[in-house]
């Protein structure tokens, strides 16, 4: 299965040396930092494929002073007076109103169709050109696997093998 490369939305608040730090941002973004700030603060949000835990031994390793989360929406919310650094540092308002409006049941069955393809293209299945080389299960694991998850849940060609051995 080949890993997927998420890009994620943080927000660092910086104490100290702040020009340090805005390196050290340049360094993990994916594109340029947006940083607000004064002497001894800053804050920037900014865009990684690096996972938190990494940016976090990075400014750890440069000796930073820091706070960091990730900005997952529905999660996290920013409101500031002044609209113009909103808008630096969060692209203008954020509406988490809709966030949790989805339909979860949808979602449910749409992740678990990709990891079921994700799994079958793993393994060998209906679209994999080796999948005919594969040995079909023995009729002691077919009664294992009934016993275990029931008749029901057996796949089509499973349930197939199975009317085989009973011919």
């Amino acid at each position: 299965m080949k890993p997927k490369m998420m890009i994620r939305n943080y927000c660092l608040v910086g104490l100290g040396e702040t020009e340090d730090i805005k390196e050290d941002l340049i360094f993990v973004s994916e594109s340029s930092p947006n940083y607000v700030g004064g002497k001894g603060l800053l804050i920037s949000t900014f865009t990684s494929t690096l996972h938190i835990i990494e940016i976090e031994e990075f400014l750890n390793m440069n000796e930073r002073s820091f706070l960091i989360f990730e900005m997952t929406p529905g999660f996290y919310s920013a409101t500031l007076k002044d609209r113009r650094l909103q808008e630096i540092l969060f692209g203008g308002k954020i509406d988490n109103s809709n966030m949790f409006s989805f339909k979860m049941e949808e979602n449910l069955r749409e992740f678990i169709e990709d990891i079921r393809g994700d799994i079958i293209n793993e393994v060998g299945g209906a679209d994999d050109p080796y999948a005919e080389d594969m040995e079909p299960p023995t009729l002691d694991d077919l009664l294992d696997k009934i016993n275990n998850i029931g008749y029901k849940n057996l796949t089509e060609d499973e349930v197939k093998q199975l009317k085989k051995y009973s011919n």
